[in-house]
């Protein structure tokens, strides 16, 4: 019986990857301990033990205005500066450049995949995974949650590998499959000029899964606004 089309979205990074592919390769060590991803903001990184694990799927959930996406391209930032090739595959369409940009993202190390709904960003995020050529994978599926299950084939896919896996989220949904998970919390927002702009949010990111460290802690910090 044949195979049912790969779906456009699949088969566009397919073709970007294989012409990618003779670029791809990991990049220095960062400056976080061997195997973690620090996100630069010095609380988080101590209450995450170094960093986001390599080979590891974690989760970064929160509302709007918590401190989420702040933290993913914090995250984004300090991975480019160390040389590694990134991926954001963004169904939420929620990935701003110009935003990147201005929080330090390297965007010439970003690959992004904009996937129109949820079985093509679960496709897109295992050929990504698959290249074996990205350090760093945010998976910004806010509002399309996967099942479970389907956490567990990308996390297995993330250990092969040894990227480092983060999905953002409203509400935690990776379950198990989750290493590390942070809930984020809003607390007080901050705002400079006329008419008042928002400059900088501060939160309270609670560690509430974490395969080889303490549980049930948090840190307040200050983000800049995204």
């Amino acid at each position: 019986m044949p195979h049912p089309p790969r779906p456009a979205a699949a088969r566009a990074v397919d073709d970007l990857l294989r012409d990618l592919g003779p670029r791809l390769r990991r990049g220095g060590v960062p400056e976080a301990p061997a195997g973690r991803f620090a996100t630069g903001i010095t609380d988080i990184d101590r209450l995450l033990g170094g960093g986001f694990p390599r080979g590891r799927l974690s989760e970064i959930a929160g509302a709007p205005s918590s401190g989420r996406t702040s933290l993913a391209l914090a995250l984004l930032a300090g991975a480019t500066r160390a040389g590694e090739s990134c991926a954001v595959v963004d169904a939420a369409d929620g990935f701003d450049p110009r935003a990147a940009a201005s929080a330090g993202v390297a965007l010439p190390r970003v690959l992004w995949v904009r996937a129109p709904g949820l079985r093509e960003t679960l496709l897109a995020s295992e050929r990504v995974l698959e290249a074996e050529g990205f350090g760093l994978l945010l998976l910004n599926a806010t509002g399309r949650e996967a099942p479970s299950a389907d956490f567990m084939r990308l996390a297995r896919k993330a250990a092969e590998t040894q990227t480092a896996l983060v999905a953002l989220s409203l509400e935690r949904t990776a379950g198990t499959a989750a290493a590390v998970a942070l809930e984020m919390e809003p607390a007080r927002a901050h705002f400079t000029g006329t008419p008042p702009l928002l400059e900088a949010v501060d939160v309270v990111a609670h560690l509430v899964r974490h395969r080889s460290a303490p549980t049930g802690r948090s840190v307040r910090v200050r983000l800049r606004a995204s």
